[in-house]
């Protein structure tokens, strides 16, 4: 069934293992918050003015910081300017793997590390307030 749904194509095209056994494992121990977040990004309707515009609650698609550039995902977690501190205390932590959205999205060793660059950004707090870190994964 989620294969014939509209939406299947455009999960699919950002990420083909979203839906898979690895998103749904990585996510299994997260608070609802964070799997939230986790979906947001994934998906690209994370309350950015990007998407914000598309639906019509915001003027411009525009990052309030970086002139002419679209507010996207990648745009927060990879290229913002005003976000250098932050971006740099997640380089130092991930090394050249910061640069990639899938890694940052579905690795669980990035998972600490991005809950806290976006706790420390303060983007989004007023839809997902402080997000928690998860709690570590029970021993089988």
């Amino acid at each position: 069934m989620w294969c014939k749904s509209p939406r299947f194509n455009r999960v699919h095209l950002l990420n083909p293992k979203l839906l898979q056994c690895s998103f749904v494992k990585l996510t299994a121990d997260f608070p609802k918050r964070l799997t939230s977040l986790y979906m947001v990004f994934h998906i690209g309707h994370a309350p950015l003015n990007k998407h914000l515009h598309r639906i019509g609650k915001s003027e411009s698609p525009h990052c309030p910081h970086c002139p002419n550039i679209d507010e996207s995902v990648y745009h927060i977690l990879i290229t913002c300017l005003h976000y250098r501190h932050e971006h740099h205390s997640l380089t130092c932590a991930l090394r050249c793997n910061t640069t990639s959205i899938p890694f940052l999205l579905s690795d669980l060793e990035a998972t600490l590390h991005l809950i806290c660059f976006r706790n420390a950004m303060g983007q989004m707090k007023a839809t997902f307030g402080e997000v928690p870190l998860p709690r570590a994964p029970a021993d089988k």
